[in-house]
């Protein structure tokens, strides 16, 4: 017969389930219970229940990753999220009647930029898709490159959303993020991609711009699939779509352009969202410290 210490926790991961919550949820909520469930017990000395677990309880659980662990505030912030979903559902299934959670606030945490590429890095994985000759693939990885389109925006472009010339170029995006359509300029590498891209493309029913080998509209998962096949061959790990999204911004804003610009071309809704590229990258503060110890050097060299 199972202990107390697990019945709780793995009803709720049932429930999970159920719900058909992914497998990372899944098993991520019910890591960190497991891991309260075990102090709970070593710092109480009583069997894990839902029922036992008191507001003093998780303020000591926070000190104790803080202080004791040290824990980022980000990983403590994600053990508190779980214990608050696993206690909301243990209300609502009658264990207990009052929320511990309530009152039990996360850490601020520090703004975390989003992932973007070097230049170098992205220049490598264009490369690879060049150097195999895949004509739609090289246009999907220069598209999500120049543009900062969202994946699902890039799947969703038909052939009249494109327009292209020898000197200019645009592509409508319809519904993107909050049903709001935007155009997008496109760079010379982008339009000269796409004109050898269509001049090969199927001749198919659906009029999708990308399609896959079935002569229907590419999926999210294919581009995901497209990006992380070139980013293996040119050795850059965890590469994705929105990688390239996060990639576009930041070189935009690093050229110079202002955040209402960079706003309007990533179909942001509000200026604080496009606001994080502003913050420095670890390269970015590597290089700051690089440039004072030059700096310093040709303050110290004898004249």
């Amino acid at each position: 017969m199972r202990q107390d210490t697990s019945i709780d926790i793995d009803d709720f991961v049932d429930d999970l389930r159920r719900q058909e919550a992914s497998a990372a949820t899944v098993r991520n909520y019910g890591a960190d219970l497991r891991l309260f469930a075990r102090w709970f017990a070593d710092s109480t000395g009583e069997v894990f229940a839902a029922r036992e677990v008191t507001p003093t309880d998780l303020r000591d659980y926070k000190a104790y990753l803080r202080t004791v662990e040290r824990r980022q505030a980000a990983t403590v912030n994600r053990r508190l999220a779980a214990l608050r979903r696993f206690f909301l559902w243990a209300k609502g299934s009658g264990r207990i009647t009052d929320l511990p959670t309530e009152q039990i606030k996360g850490l601020p945490a520090a703004p975390r930029t989003p992932k973007a590429l070097a230049k170098r890095d992205v220049d490598r994985l264009i490369r690879e898709a060049e150097r195999h000759g895949n004509k739609r693939n090289l246009a999907i990885l220069l598209t999500l490159r120049h543009t900062g389109l969202r994946v699902g925006e890039l799947c969703n472009l038909r052939l009249d959303d494109v327009t292209v010339s020898e000197r200019r170029g645009e592509v409508l995006v319809r519904g993107g993020k909050g049903d709001k359509d935007r155009t997008v300029p496109l760079n010379n590498d982008v339009r000269r991609a796409l004109t050898i891209y269509q001049a090969v493309r199927p001749a198919v029913a659906d009029d999708h711009l990308f399609v896959g080998q079935r002569g229907t509209s590419l999926k999210p998962q294919g581009v995901q699939q497209v990006v992380a096949k070139y980013a293996h061959r040119a050795g850059l790990p965890a590469v994705t779509p929105h990688v390239l999204r996060h990639t576009f911004a930041k070189h935009v804003l690093d050229a110079g352009e202002d955040l209402a610009t960079v706003q309007r071309l990533l179909g942001h809704a509000r200026l604080e969202t496009t606001a994080i590229y502003t913050q420095p990258t670890a390269r970015d503060l590597e290089q700051a410290v690089r440039r004072l110890e030059a700096d310093a050097g040709l303050e110290e060299r004898p004249r």
